[in-house]
């Protein structure tokens, strides 16, 4: 066919909105070398409306190269990068163009977006000490058990410019537990309490160059204040159990993590070092995230993470397949396999300094997109856990003896582009 045939079809094809078809036929004029604005503004087009959204930005930014400064052709690509995840991109994108004609397209890359998170966790922990506890004859039992919890969080991303962002948090944490301790003719104590942790975290991001990697570091800083409960007459016993009163320390957590952008795909180093109760850990993690469909129809993440401790190096596994389930409805199901406690994840986002053992954990989220600058989340996760009980027998013999349990976290979520 001729250029003149081929713009004749297409031309009609695009009237006609019959993108299946528009898309097939200007892709093959394209590869016969009838490569000029229209078409490609076109073909993008028919892409775009077929939520191929990566396969639309490259022929949108092929239209470009010809006419670099139209309007229209520079609205929709900036929305294929968007609707496409790929958000940074984006931002690059307005920064090479004309002030007028970026503010115009969409003013929300200077202005800042606010999340909220909250919600409650429960636990069986007591039900499941009480079945699994030490029932021989022993000198000493003690044991810490968590009871239910409440999280808040709130923070905000503060672009600055184009290429530079800071991401700023506050969360509030509030763990209610019991204390338990036994010792053989003398006493048996049992005292409700509270752990309270105030965190705060900061982790600017930086798009050197054309915007090809971000440069992510990242600060958190969690104080944990709790109380001991117990109380006792007799003053051996009090030195057993300690001083009553409150408790007050930091845990700190700070490195950053480097990504390499491409359309399909995004990879991601990083490294951490973190602090928890003055013990010393070291995280080193990799992830690859993957939109095979050039959209978040489908997507998934696939992490792994190397935590180091005193010598001994412990692997985490984990793995989120998330998608559109319907309308305006995305659903995400992940798996984690390892121990997380004492680790950060989502570039110290999240915070795990409890010492209990995390097995494994697994759970799901909806997220409703209500327009493009707001949405709401609801997750759901399960955390199996691994109990500990200090037990002394008669003979004066010392084990520590696990057991299973679980928490169930219901969180509720917000987030909003200020327009």
């Amino acid at each position: 066919m001729s250029i003149g045939e081929y713009e004749s079809l297409t031309y009609r094809l695009y009237t006609e909105q019959k993108w299946d078809s528009l898309l097939l036929v200007g892709e093959r004029a394209i590869s016969e070398g009838h490569d000029y604005f229209y078409m490609r503004a076109r073909v993008g087009i028919a892409a775009f409306e077929l939520q191929k959204y990566i396969r639309a930005s490259t022929h949108f930014e092929a239209a470009l190269d010809f006419n670099s400064n139209d309007k229209f052709v520079s609205g929709v690509l900036y929305h294929a990068y968007m609707y496409s995840g790929r958000v940074d991109e984006a931002r690059i994108f307005l920064s090479t163009l004309p002030p007028s004609l970026a503010k115009s397209i969409s003013t929300a890359p200077g202005k800042p977006m606010i999340y909220l998170e909250t919600g409650p966790a429960f636990s069986d922990h007591v039900k499941q000490f009480e079945t699994s506890r030490q029932t021989g004859s022993g000198l000493y039992s003690e044991a810490y058990l968590n009871k239910n919890s409440y999280y808040f969080l709130a923070g905000t991303v503060l672009p600055v410019g184009y290429k530079f962002s800071v991401n700023a948090a506050f969360a509030k944490l509030n763990f209610n537990k019991n204390r338990r301790v036994d010792i053989r003719y003398i006493d048996s104590l049992s005292g409700d309490y509270a752990v309270s942790q105030m965190e705060a975290y900061l982790s600017p991001s930086f798009l050197p160059g054309n915007g090809k990697f971000r440069i992510s570091p990242a600060f958190r800083l969690s104080n944990v204040s709790l109380e001991n409960p117990l109380s006792s007459n007799d003053s051996i016993v009090q030195k057993m159990i300690g001083s009553p009163g409150t408790t007050s320390y930091n845990d700190i957590g700070f490195g950053g993590e480097i990504s390499y952008l491409a359309p399909f795909w995004v990879t991601t180093v990083g490294l951490w070092s973190l602090r928890v109760d003055d013990s010393k850990y070291t995280q080193a993690g990799a992830s690859f995230f993957v939109r095979p469909l050039g959209n978040l129809n489908l997507y998934t993440n696939t992490a792994l993470t190397l935590k180091i401790s005193q010598g001994t190096k412990q692997y985490i596994f984990n793995q989120l397949v998330g998608g559109k389930l319907f309308g305006k409805v995305w659903g995400e199901a992940f798996l984690t396999i390892g121990d997380i406690s004492c680790t950060g994840e989502n570039n110290l986002q999240v915070f795990y300094n409890a010492f209990d053992k995390v097995k494994s954990r697994f759970g799901t989220r909806l997220i409703l997109n209500v327009n493009d600058h707001l949405k709401f989340s609801l997750r759901g996760q399960v955390f199996i856990r691994e109990g500990t009980e200090l037990f002394f027998t008669e003979t004066g013999k010392a084990g520590i003896y696990s057991y299973n349990y679980q928490t169930l976290s219901i969180t509720g979520g917000m987030s909003w582009n200020l327009q």
